[in-house]
């Protein structure tokens, strides 16, 4: 290829059009020694930095020395006064030995003395089990006897609770349905027979349900549809009576067209009661009062 440079300007010009020979000239004017020179110093710097970090480092580490060193002086002095204080200790502690010599030989003493009365006491100790034993055979007995008790008393409190909201379910039930009615053993037994009948429970289910301590009757505060209320009754109740409640309704709603609603009903709502109705659609009848579980009362 052929070209004419008339001047420094045409040359520039043809080397920016053609880098290659941009380069060529800059290796022929300038030789492989200088094009390395730029590497070569990268190099010695990045060593020099090396060189420098490592120095601070030692720096660094010089110091912490002194630093150690001087609170190893410290602590030096102070024992050096810890030994001077225990040399002090051990000559009141060698006087002290020998008070304390005087006073075993006192005690020596003092121990034939309470050997004598550790016989009499091991003769009323007898005596004493001898008492212990009776007594525990009668509190045995007693424990038996109250164990009974318990039993029936929870079983009475439990019967009259039921009854009491058999009896009156308008008084305790008037917040959740209006015109309400408490299911004779009959009438649910109807009820679950012909669900079964028609194949929508099953005889476990029946049999589940059952076990509810009341179901009532009645139409619905919020829309006057017809509702069920199946009622846990517990003089306390806690998150046990809650999960009964809420299970045995949704079987309740097996039944094509029954709405069922959940209730606890008892004296008192434990916490794990309380936690349990917050995270249902429950009702909770607490001493008489109805609370929905979305109230802040619960």
């Amino acid at each position: 290829m052929a070209f004419t440079v008339n001047d420094l300007r045409d040359l520039l010009e043809i080397l920016r059009m053609m880098p290659e020979w941009k380069e060529a000239l800059r290796r022929e004017l300038l030789g492989d020694e200088l094009l390395a020179l730029p590497g070569l110093v990268r190099k010695l710097m990045a060593a020099v930095e090396e060189m420098n970090r490592r120095l601070t480092r030692v720096e660094q580490d010089i110091a912490e020395m002194n630093r150690r060193l001087t609170r190893v002086e410290q602590d030096v002095e102070v024992l050096k006064a810890d030994v001077e204080v225990l040399k002090a200790d051990v000559g009141v502690l060698k006087a002290d030995v020998g008070v304390l010599k005087a006073d075993v030989g006192v005690l020596k003493a003092d121990v034939g003395v309470l050997k004598a009365d550790v016989e009499v006491l091991k003769a009323d100790v007898e005596v004493l089990k001898a008492d212990v034993g009776v007594l525990k055979a009668d509190v045995e007995v007693l424990k038996a006897d109250v164990g009974v008790l318990k039993t029936d008393v929870a079983t009475l409190k439990g019967d009259s609770l039921e009854r009491k909201y058999r009896e009156r379910p308008f008084v305790y039930f008037r917040r959740i349905v209006r015109k309400s009615k408490a299911l004779t053993d009959s009438e649910i037994e109807e009820l679950l027979s012909q669900a079964q009948a028609s194949g929508a429970l099953s005889e476990a289910d029946v049999d589940e349900i059952s076990r509810l301590d009341v179901i009532v009757c009645g139409r619905r505060i919020t829309d006057d549809s017809v509702a069920y209320l199946a009622v846990e009754v517990s003089a306390k109740i806690d998150d046990y009576d809650v999960e009964r409640a809420v299970r045995r309704a949704k079987l309740l709603e097996k039944i094509p067209g029954v709405v069922a609603i959940p209730v606890v009903a008892g004296e008192q709502l434990a916490p794990e009661g309380r936690r349990a109705l917050m995270q249902t659609t429950a009702w909770a009848v607490v001493d008489g009062s109805a609370i929905e579980s979305t109230s802040s009362a619960i």
